[in-house]
């Protein structure tokens, strides 16, 4: 099972992103840009975000979603309870990836 398959398949509100923090499938997650929306079912204001960091205890990954779900950009082994560089590394990988140009037409 993949560390996305617990993500729903669309962008994620900020209290989904406040939830998953609670879950023990993660250690941290962090959105890495948000925007505002309006929720389908209810037409209620909403932040969502496409684009996370997930820390496990073993390993933190960079994810994007894009029109067919949710996309692992980068992802970094950790060993030991320092995950500063692991979760730069995402979050520049992200930012790459969310960015039109060269390098993200080339990761896709």
């Amino acid at each position: 099972m993949s560390a996305l398959s617990s993500l729903p398949d669309r962008p994620l509100t900020t209290d989904e992103v406040a939830a998953l923090n609670d879950a023990d499938a993660f250690d941290l997650v962090v959105p890495v840009e948000r925007e505002e929306a309006v929720r389908a079912e209810d037409n209620e204001p909403v932040v969502v975000t496409e684009s996370l960091v997930l820390a496990a205890s073993s390993w933190v990954k960079g994810a994007v979603h894009e029109d067919d779900g949710w996309r692992v950009v980068e992802s970094v082994g950790v060993e030991g309870e320092d995950r500063t560089e692991a979760m730069m590394a995402c979050e520049a990988a992200v930012e790459d990836a969310l960015k039109p140009g060269e390098r993200a037409d080339e990761a896709r």
